[in-house]
Formats: C-alpha cells, structure tokens, sequence
C-alpha cells in the first residue's frame, strides 16, 4: 500500500506509546477497489491497537479511517445511480416516519435504511457504503443540525425523494429563527433531480413554501385542503392508539396504528405520502403501518409488573414539543396522570421561567410534576399553580426521583417521561421497577438509551442492592414541613460551608463566616446539634437560631432537614447565607425565592424541603468578572485582594440579615 506513510504524532518523551504514529494519506487512492482496501486496513490497525492507546484510536478514528469512508462512500454513490433514495428531514418525527417508510417500502424490494437515530454525516457515508446496486431502497435520515451542513450531507446523500415533516425549533440556538431553519431543511428539496419527488407538510406553511418553484412531482399531505393526501377523523385518547381516515385520489383508508398521540398523524401521513411517491398502492401501506411499533423512547408505553405504566418520551426534551404531550395527557384516560420532566433544551429566552411555563402546563393535566437535573430546583415554583391534590416535586438526579416515586407511584398511575437521552437517561424511573439498576450516572456522555447500555445491569454486588428503604412519603415530608412547632424559633440563618479547618477562608465558606461574625458580635456559643453546630441569639420578639451544616455543602439540605425535624422549624423560617461564584466579590444580593443558580448546597437544600421559597443572602466570591467557577477555587484559600472585598460583603450580610429578623 504505497499511498501510506507513517508520521509522528507529537509527544511521547515520557511515554514512547502516547505519540507513536498517526496513518495519513499521501496520495489520491488510484479506485474504489484502493479505498476500500485502505479502509479495511485501517480498521485492521485500530482494532490491534489496543496497547498504544486512545490517543492513537482517535487519531485513526477520525483522521484516517472517517475521512476516507466519506470519500468511498461518495465514490461508491455513483455506483448506485438504479436504488431510489428516499431523504427524510424535518424538526421531530424523523425516526418513526423512516421506520414507517422502510416497513412499507419492504412490500416492494430489497430497502437499506439508517440504524436508529443516526441521521450524520458519517452515519450517511456508512449506509451508502453498505447499500449495494441490487438493492431496490435506501432510507436516509438526514439532521440539519447546524448551518451549512446540508451542504455536505446532501451531495453525499443524491435523494430522489424528499420527505419534509416538520420545522420547529429544535437547534434553534444554532439558527436563530425557525425561517432559517426552514431555509436548511428546504435544501432537501432543491438538491432533488427534475424526475424526483417531493413529500411535504400541507398544514406546516415553512413546510409547504419548500415546494414553491420545484419542477419535479410533489406530494402534500395533511389536514389542509388540497393535500394530495388528507387526513380526518383524527382519534387518539389513551388507552386507545392513533387511528384516522386518509383520502387519496377520491378513496377513503381507515387506519389503525399503534402509536400513542394525535401529534404522530404528521409522520404516519408522510410514510403513506411516501408509499404514492414511490407507487406503491396505499391499501399495503396501510397494512404496513398497522404492524409498526412506536420507535423506543419516542412516545412507547411500557407496562411494569405492579402495573403502573409509562409513557417513555425520554430521548429529546425539546421545549417546543412539550404541548404534544401534555395534548397526549388531557385526552388520556388514567386513574393519575404524572409528568416527569428532565433537561429541557431549543429554547430561547430565560430557563428558569420555560421550566416554571412547564410546570404551569403540566399541571393543567396531570395530578403531580415531578422535575428532575440540574434545573428542577427552578421548576419548584409551579407549585404556586398547584392544587390541594396536586404535587410539586424536584431532584437533582434520576436515582433520588425514583426512590421518591417508588412512594409516590400506585398501579393504575400513567407517568410520562419527557427528558434528554444523554443528559437525564431517564428511562431508569422505567428499568428500575423491572429489575436491578447498577448505573444512576447522569450525563454519562453516551448519545444511546440505557436499554442498550450494558451499565444498566449487571451482576455486580452494587446491582443486587436494593434502592434503598422506603422513605417517610413526600406529603408526610411536606406536612411536618408546614406544622410548625409552638417554640420554633423566629428565624433559623443556615451559612452553607465546609466543616473543617482547612477550609476557612474559602470562597464556599462566606456562609460560615457570616454567622461566625453574628455569634462574635453577641458572644454566643457554639453547640453541637446532630449533624450541624448551632447558636441561639434571644431578642424581644423571640429568638434566631444559626446554624452550620457539618456535612460537606452538597449534603446541605440533609443535614438541615433532620435538624428541622428534631427542632420544629420548616423551610419558610430559614434563610439562607450562601457564596455565589457569578457576583463580583463582595457582591451582596437578597433573593426571596427562586432555583439554585447552580450552588449544589442551595440545590440539595430546595430538594430536601421540595421548595423554592427559601430566601438567600448571596455574596459574591468571583476573583474576576470573568471568573470560571471551579471546584478547587471554591475550596481553595482566597486571593488577599479577594478575600478583603469579601470580608466587606459578609459585614453587609451581617446587616442584611439582622434586618431580615426585624433585629436592631
């Protein structure tokens, strides 16, 4: 193979394996039959590389092997000029329009398609690749996942169909308005050849504009009339599926499916549209769709053996499609009806006000809300929204919801999970009321479901344990919150820090230094009290109570929820002394409520009492406008010009919270 050479990788003084060699390509492969020969070469290389190293995986991974798999399937495209390529794109519903396509499709011919969610570049070149002249389909998903990238995608795909479902928001942040959007998808359109077909969104106008000046064939579909294919009698009211009528060419076809939700009429009517595009008769693609499972995580219903099902929407938690599934809810039929909403994303504006509009909306149709990551803390303010029955819970991660709702749920319950696959994994609420859970990680990084995880189970004495003991209920929580206790102190000042010596004069310890200035300033005492040290400060209206959490500041809220339980105080009596990394050093701000901004103290301690009226003194520890927080630099000891600004803010809090109590 002359057209190879080694090259180093840089490095590897120390180490002579970490920069060995990188493969590059010094000339052009003289044939297809050269560059497939290359390829299965270097996969050859990468798969006996196993003892140099990630380093030099990655490098052949993508500086090698990726490359050239996209130059072979380019090449290799040309040799399929007799397969009809069917393009599908649009902002939801891609994945169970191309499953629809390929299962009506497979009445006619040999059909290749894109496995599972892969709708990439590379994902692309590897079914081109693997497609071969005699086969009679290719299904293609195809992402506009940033400007410009159907400008690779498309003449490495040659579609002579376009299926167009949608244009919503999903990488909104990346186009900036849904027109741009559109405009990326419509690319589809222009890029097919004059004999080719178009299949568009009657009752989505960015849709239908896409067809505006195509010269080939096209066919619409939807409510609208004049679709080419129109659709009526929609029906779905769980535990019922979707089924509908569709008129074609002055015939009706009723149609049962097995999908759940009124939403999914768009992509079963692009699958039929589809099947007219390519000829084939819609009586058998009727038939074709009856057979088609919901697509996993994409609105499936999942049964567990104590009888309580779930709905499992958890793969995209795309902000826009969320009134799809609280449509789904209003009309289902359930003894309750519980939400579970994980990372929201393709939003704009504040996060904090999209996860309270959430939580408002949910709780139009469901009887409790339960949010979950490292935003649920803000959706606690929903609660204001809540009725007498309705509940109002958060958590920071998916393993402390599900031991929350093994209390919660009863068989009967439909829970829908509306989440991010990659960020919350909350399939596990499902999984773990079926066997075992050994993996409670979130944002492991994997772009996969837990299903196909081997994480999921395992043998493992960790995976045999049980979830953990039942716990008092969260309404039982919630009572003895609100039941105050005849002496319960007027207020209770709670500094959030680390215990320990060591730890003084860091920025994650203002709090405690804060409450050690009021106890010098009035000569009080320290006082052990289970897991915390407190002081009491007497005054004419009764007396304050300051409190140091001896637990590590993640395990805040812990700590003081015991003490609260012991002492008869609730959360609407604390107020919490916290350091904040985004204020200017000495920074002093007073919020009355809201989510944690991030300060995992604040979160466990809005997660324990399941509130976010819990109001906080913040003084800010940044070193510099721009300062990055970090776990060392909130642990380390502070910079003199910081820790003087800082020592200034705690006085003012001082102040600020003597005025808090009414304390002169």
């Amino acid at each position: 193979m002359g057209f190879l050479r080694l090259q180093p990788l840089g490095g590897g003084g120390e180490n002579l394996w970490a920069g060995v060699v990188v493969l590059r390509c010094t000339a052009q492969p003289r044939s297809t039959y050269d560059c497939m020969i290359m390829i299965r070469s270097l996969t050859r290389i990468g798969e006996g590389a196993g003892h140099i190293g990630a380093r030099v995986r990655s490098a052949l991974e993508w500086r090698v092997y990726r490359p050239l798999h996209l130059r072979y399937a380019a090449m290799w495209r040309a040799q399929l000029n007799g397969v009809a390529v069917i393009g599908i794109t649009g902002s939801a519903g891609k994945t169970s329009t191309k499953s629809m396509i390929t299962a009506i499709l497979r009445q006619a011919g040999k059909v290749r398609q894109t496995s599972g969610t892969g709708n990439r570049l590379f994902h692309v070149a590897e079914i081109i690749a693997a497609t071969r002249p005699s086969d009679d389909f290719c299904v293609l998903e195809l992402s506009a996942e940033r400007p410009g990238y159907f400008d690779r995608l498309l003449p490495l795909a040659r579609p002579t169909i376009g299926v167009v479902t949608t244009v919503g928001e999903d990488q909104y942040k990346a186009f900036g308005s849904r027109e741009a959007i559109a405009a990326e998808k419509g690319k589809l359109i222009t890029c097919l050849p004059a004999d080719g077909t178009a299949v568009l969104n009657a009752d989505d106008p960015l849709v239908r504009r896409m067809g505006e000046g195509f010269k080939g064939r096209i066919v619409t579909y939807g409510a609208a009339e004049g679709a080419t294919l129109q659709v009526r009698d929609v029906r779905s009211q769980w535990p019922e599926r979707l089924s509908c009528t569709v008129s074609f060419d002055g015939q009706d076809y009723p149609l049962q499916t097995q999908f759940c939700g009124k939403h999914w009429t768009t992509s079963v009517l692009a699958a039929l549209a589809t099947a007219v595009a390519a000829g084939i008769p819609l009586a058998k693609a009727c038939e074709a769709v009856a057979a088609v499972p919901p697509v996993r995580a994409r609105m499936e219903p999942v049964t567990t053996p104590d009888g309580i099902t779930f709905i499992r929407d958890d793969w995209k938690g795309a902000f826009w499609g969320l009134p799809t599934v609280f449509a789904f809810l209003r009309d289902a039929t359930a003894a309750r009806k519980i939400v579970v909403i994980g990372t929201l994303a393709d939003y704009h504006g504040s996060a904090r006000t999209k996860y309270v509009a959430a939580g408002r909306e949910a709780l139009q149709v469901a009887d409790a809300v339960v949010f979950v990551g490292e935003m649920a803390t803000a959706g606690l303010r929903a609660r204001k929204f809540a009725k007498a029955h309705q509940r109002v819970l958060a958590f920071p991660d998916v393993r402390q919801a599900a031991q929350a709702m093994d209390n919660l749920l009863r068989p009967g319950d439909l829970v829908m999970l509306k989440g991010s696959g990659i960020a919350d994994h909350l399939g596990r609420l499902y999984h773990v009321r079926t066997g075992p859970v050994a993996c409670w990680q979130m944002r492991c990084g994997k772009d996969m479901l837990c299903d196909a995880c081997s994480h999921l189970r395992d043998d493992s004495a960790a995976a045999n344990r049980p979830l953990a003991a039942k716990k008092p209920s969260m309404e039982s929580v919630a009572a003895a919150s609100e039941a105050r206790n005849a002496a319960a102190p007027l207020k209770v000042f709670v500094g959030i820090g680390n215990p320990g010596e060591k730890y003084h004069n860091t920025p994650h310890n203002v709090g405690f230094s804060v409450l050690d200035l009021i106890a010098e300033r009035n000569g009080l005492s320290w006082e052990g009290c289970g897991r915390a040290k407190v002081a009491q400060l007497k005054h004419k209206d009764g007396k304050v109570l300051l409190v140091k959490p001896q637990d590590q500041v993640n395990n805040t809220g812990k700590s003081l929820l015991a003490l609260s339980q012991s002492m008869g105080f609730a959360a609407g009596d604390c107020v919490l002394v916290q350091d904040d990394i985004h204020l200017p050093a000495g920074t002093v701000r007073v919020r009355m409520q809201g989510g944690d901004g991030g300060h995992l103290g604040v979160r466990s301690t809005l997660v324990a009492f399941q509130t976010s009226d819990i109001p906080r003194i913040k003084i800010g520890v940044a070193a510099a406008a721009n300062q990055v927080p970090t776990a060392d630099y909130l642990v380390s000891p502070m910079p003199a010009m910081v820790s003087s600004k800082v020592r200034e803010g705690c006085n003012t809090a001082v102040e600020r919270l003597l005025k808090l109590a009414e304390i002169e």
